[in-house]
């Protein structure tokens, strides 16, 4: 029993070990980035949380669900208090509340707002919301003057039952588009009058296996079995937001399919990422023993373009450059300050990024650091197409973190440009960038080409000398071979014929 005694701690640490949950490599407090194997490494970080605001903070009760918020152009901020029925209207700096809006004037009534989900104010001033517990759109002024109230379309070509706004935007024509929770067809498009317009920028229908045997088998079957068989439909976007050139971008939180996640869509309604080679979110490990499970609640599209997608499966803030290349990851799920247990909306100034959280009923401001100042900048002159100018703070970047991807890049371009070809293969080996590599492999042969022009012509010529007297050799000797046989053959034919004799 003595031994059994002593072997209790042991026995109880290996039953803790076996029956505790697997965790994954990548812990949610931690900032990674993908090196040019794909492979998840630490980096470091481009935001830091700063502070958390409750609507307390504010000077007003708890938030209830925040569903939304949205930066307008003077710098207040207008948060979508879901729970509580309300639009609160605060300062830049979260310091108190400006304004409520739980109520909108429209031809002398009052309408109340029942769990709004999203809210846009244009450069003008113009208030949209999503009011989506009363399926209504609501275009009104800063003092909640209505001028225009939108419901369900009549129209055939808008096929479901009810009308559910969950999120709405506006461009610079007053075209009106709404994330409608009821269509997959793309977002439901109005026109500045309210009239219905169509849809905008549906998603593509993933071919899967499953798909392509459903078509096959429909080309098969008659009309009669053919109304019997379901359609595949595309995921819908779940929300969007637009830039200042008027392109709008989607996401979408299906976890079905891999397409037409994140996208940017132009006028015709046509997906400018969709053949671009951008993994969007996590990548699978190498043994593909994890693979990512992302879905996206919210973008946004910063004032200098970068792309910052909100991840609700995994809580986590994925931005972009313009060109989509991966940038920073940070966030993830818990309690702590810059987690998150239920991400709802993401909105960006020039050098903060802010937060909802519809569980906690916060928002958190993540402050750029350092270090994401500098990758920010080298970024912006890098997509300006200022490569040289960029080479100083890619240097930097990598002084702080030697495995950022997109320094690498960033300095193959600027030596290539330079005609740097040697370094430039170097640091676009780093960056795996191919087409980097193949453009200074090149610009390296034609230089090599250029400057050793004269050698390699005699090179070339003497090459051709010696293949012709070699040639000439050859066949001479092959000639004199030839007639040596002969006249031994005709020696010993003489030579019998004597012995006949």
């Amino acid at each position: 029993m003595h031994w059994f005694k002593n072997s209790i701690p042991l026995i109880a640490a290996l039953l803790v070990f076996t029956s505790a949950p697997h965790v994954s490599a990548r812990r949610t407090d931690d900032t990674y980035n993908y090196d040019r194997w794909g492979e998840a490494i630490p980096s470091r970080a481009g935001y830091t949380a700063a502070e958390s605001i409750s609507g307390r903070d504010l000077g007003v009760s708890d938030f209830a669900d925040i569903s939304d918020i949205f930066l307008a152009s003077d710098g207040s901020f207008f948060i979508c208090d879901s729970g509580n029925g309300r639009i609160v209207v605060t300062d830049s700096e979260f310091e108190k509340k400006a304004k409520i809006i739980d109520e909108i004037n429209y031809k002398d009534q009052k309408l109340s707002l029942e769990n709004p989900g999203g809210i846009y104010v244009s450069d003008e001033g113009i208030l949209y919301i999503a009011d989506t517990g009363n399926s209504r759109v609501i275009r009104c002024d800063l003092e909640g003057n209505a001028d225009l109230v939108i419901e369900k379309p009549d129209s055939v070509q808008y096929t479901a039952v009810t009308f559910v706004p969950q999120r709405v935007l506006a461009d610079k024509a007053g075209f009106i588009y709404v994330v409608d929770g009821n269509i997959t067809g793309g977002a439901v498009l109005f026109d500045s009058e309210g009239n219905f317009s169509g849809y905008y920028g549906a998603n593509r229908v993933q071919q899967t296996g499953e798909v392509l045997r459903n078509y096959f088998w429909k080309f098969l079957a008659g009309d009669e079995m053919r109304k019997y068989m379901t359609n595949a439909v595309p995921s819908a976007i779940s929300s969007f937001d637009n830039d200042e050139k008027g392109f709008i971008y989607t996401c979408s939180s299906s976890l079905s399919q891999d397409i037409d996640m994140i996208k940017k869509v132009n006028a015709a309604g046509y997906n400018l990422f969709a053949d671009m080679e951008t993994d969007f979110g996590d990548r699978p490990t190498a043994d593909y023993s994890e693979y990512p499970q992302n879905s996206y609640v919210d973008i946004d599209v910063s004032p200098t373009g970068l792309i910052n997608c909100l991840d609700y499966t995994n809580g986590r803030i994925f931005q972009y450059d313009e060109e989509c290349n991966l940038l920073f990851i940070f966030g993830g799920k818990g309690y702590q300050l810059g987690t998150f247990r239920q991400v709802s909306a993401v909105e960006s100034s020039e050098d903060c990024l802010y937060v909802a959280d519809s569980q906690k009923n916060t928002v958190t401001v993540f402050e750029e650091t350092e270090f994401g100042r500098t990758v920010h900048h080298a970024t912006e002159l890098y997509n300006a197409g200022y490569y040289d100018e960029a080479l100083e703070p890619w240097f930097d970047v990598l002084e702080q973190d030697g495995n950022y991807r997109m320094a690498h890049k960033g300095i193959a371009s600027a030596y290539i440009n330079q005609g740097r070809y040697r370094e430039a293969m170097k640091y676009a080996k780093l960056a795996d960038s191919q087409w980097r590599y193949d453009r200074a492999f090149e610009g390296w042969r034609e230089e090599f080409v250029s400057t050793h022009l004269t050698e390699l012509i005699l090179a070339a010529a003497a090459l051709i000398l010696i293949t012709v007297f070699a040639g000439r050799y050859l066949r001479k000797k092959s000639s004199c071979s030839g007639k040596t046989v002969k006249e031994t053959a005709a020696n010993e034919s003489n030579a019998e014929g004597d012995e006949a004799k």
